[in-house]
This record gives C-alpha cells, sequence and structure tokens, in this order.
C-alpha cells in the first residue's frame, strides 16, 4: 500500500485508478493511498470550466466534503444542474462517460475500485454481471458515506493492521453497493451455523501464525476457497466477532503474554511483535479490551 501525499511522480499511478480523470490542473491539495484494488484519497479542487468526453473504467465514488455548485451530464446526457451538499455523494461507474463544469472551489473524498475487485468480493454468493450499477449523482447514504470515511481513514494510516480493517469495510461496501444500487434488485442470500470445524481451524491458525505480519481478508478467504463476504459472515457466527476484532484480541493477549515474560521486553518492541504499527497503537487497543495501558499492567504483575 503506498500512502503520501501526489506528486508528479506518481500521478500516473491516480490516473490508473480514474482519480484524477481530467482534473490534475485544478488540484490544489491532495493525498492519497493506493492497494492493489482500490484508490482512496482527500481532494481539493478549484472551479473549473466545462470537462468532457471524461471516461471512467472504474467505479468511482465521492464525497462532498464542502458544498459544490456543479452542472453535469452522464453518458451522453445534456448536463444539469448538479450541485451537491455537505455529505452528498457521487457515483461514476465502470463504463461512465461524463462532463463537469463547477464554478466554486470544494473538498471531497473520492474511492475508486475496479470492477473485478467488487465481483471477487461477492464471488460465489452472485453473479455481478447480473447487475448493473447506473451512475447517480447528488444522493444521501449515511452508510455509504461512513464507509468512505472509514476506508480513506483506514488506508492513510500506517501500520498493519489497517489492511484487515480496510478489507472488511470494502467488503461492506460491495455488498451495500449490489443491496441498494443496482437496478436488479437481489437479495443476498444469508448463511447459518458458521464455518465448518476444519476450515475455522484453518482461518485461526493462519492468524495465529501471521499475527505479526500484514493479514489481509482475501488471504485467508482464498485459503479457505470462498468469497470475503461469505467467510466475513460465517467466521462472526462461529466466533462472536468480525476476524478485525478477532485479530485485534489476539495480539492483545499475545501482548499480554510478553508482559508477563522476566525479561522485561521494551513495550515498542512488543507492540511490533504483536502486529501493531507502533507503541501507540498497541496501548489504544490494550486500553480499549482490558481496561488499562500495558505499562500499568506490567506494573501490576
Amino acid at each position: 500500500m503506498i500512502t503520501q501525499t501526489a506528486t508528479k511522480a506518481l500521478d500516473a499511478e491516480l490516473k490508473a485508478f480514474d482519480m484524477l480523470n481530467g482534473y490534475q490542473a485544478f488540484l490544489l491539495d491532495y493525498r492519497y493511498s493506493l492497494s492493489n484494488h482500490m484508490a482512496s484519497g482527500y481532494f481539493r479542487v478549484g472551479p473549473y470550466g466545462e470537462l468532457s468526453g471524461l471516461n471512467y473504467s472504474k467505479h468511482l465514488i465521492y464525497v462532498a466534503l464542502t458544498p459544490l455548485i456543479a452542472r453535469a451530464g452522464l453518458n451522453g446526457e445534456a448536463a444539469n444542474n448538479s450541485d451537491f451538499e455537505i455529505g452528498e455523494i457521487g457515483f461514476c461507474s465502470a463504463g461512465t462517460t461524463c462532463k463537469w463544469q463547477t464554478s466554486n472551489e470544494h473538498e471531497y473524498l473520492a474511492l475508486s475500485l475496479s470492477p473485478e475487485a467488487l465481483s471477487n468480493a461477492i464471488s460465489e454468493v452472485v453473479d455481478i454481471s447480473h447487475f448493473e450499477l447506473p451512475p447517480k449523482l447528488c444522493f444521501s447514504d449515511s452508510l455509504m458515506r461512513h464507509i468512505i470515511a472509514q476506508i480513506t481513514d483506514g488506508m492513510m494510516s500506517t501500520g498493519t493492521v489497517e489492511q484487515l480493517y480496510t478489507d472488511s469495510l470494502f467488503n461492506t461496501l460491495a455488498v451495500h453497493l449490489l443491496k441498494h444500487h443496482t437496478t436488479r434488485k437481489r437479495e443476498l442470500p444469508n448463511y447459518h451455523g458458521g464455518l465448518p470445524r476444519y476450515q475455522l481451524r484453518r482461518a485461526i491458525d493462519y492468524i495465529q501464525t501471521h499475527l505479526d505480519q500484514d493479514i489481509k481478508l482475501t488471504d485467508i478467504a482464498q485459503l479457505l476457497g470462498m468469497s470475503q463476504y461469505y467467510f466475513c459472515r460465517l467466521f462472526r457466527q462461529s466466533m462472536g466477532v468480525s476476524p478485525y476484532k478477532y485479530v485485534i484480541q489476539q495480539r492483545v493477549e499475545r501482548a499480554k503474554t510478553l508482559l508477563r515474560q522476566p525479561q522485561k521486553m521494551a513495550i515498542a518492541a512488543i507492540a511490533l511483535e504483536c502486529g501493531f504499527a507502533n507503541q501507540s497503537a498497541l496501548n489504544k487497543h490494550f486500553r480499549n479490551l482490558i481496561g488499562t495501558t500495558p505499562n500499568t499492567y506490567r506494573k501490576g504483575l
């Protein structure tokens, strides 16, 4: 994952994710992060004249952080007033062509994701080719807004724990898009009973073996031969918590074990040994689960 303030050298990567599609000359500030299947970031853009013929090869979702006065036309339609209030969302699905004109400086969060990544997230649940995701402007969706903000925050953060967190959020976003923003409505199937015992054991063994590494939701799901959606639902049924929360719990438990050792290993080193980005991240999750800091816990032994 790459996280940084954008530079000229990396503009091509953002263009590949449709994040700079036509707007580069008007950008005043932007920060972003890239992964294999997603790009997300914050953008501050000045007013610009009409931009036409913009083509999107990936799905692009943006959330207005400030009011936006705009005219837009999608897929050959005439441009109409498309003013965004704070928190309103725009969605340009892959294959969309559009023209834009804005008359004020504005800020927004944006998330770009590939159709392949969306399909893989729910691959054995539904066939994405049976659904159509039409482009849509100026709509409200509080859950989507929250997910986009959380994904952006997670991807722009550093550390090994955030990858699993953002993977889980991406999975939730994929399911939400299919449930609420397709032209062919379909209820996604519900699964009950949890993971078979042997698959649960494989998942737990993998997590325990890789606690100090960057655990990815897609890697565990592929290990078990199922989609991320399917795995997350069944894992929660089996363990009572999401994969992300389980990983945090196990990292904190490993930290407790290391804190009890007589060698007095430095807490910063314990944080890294348990897969946390730094001591601050360990302190945060340790306090949330145990009710005290690692240092206070050690002193109380």
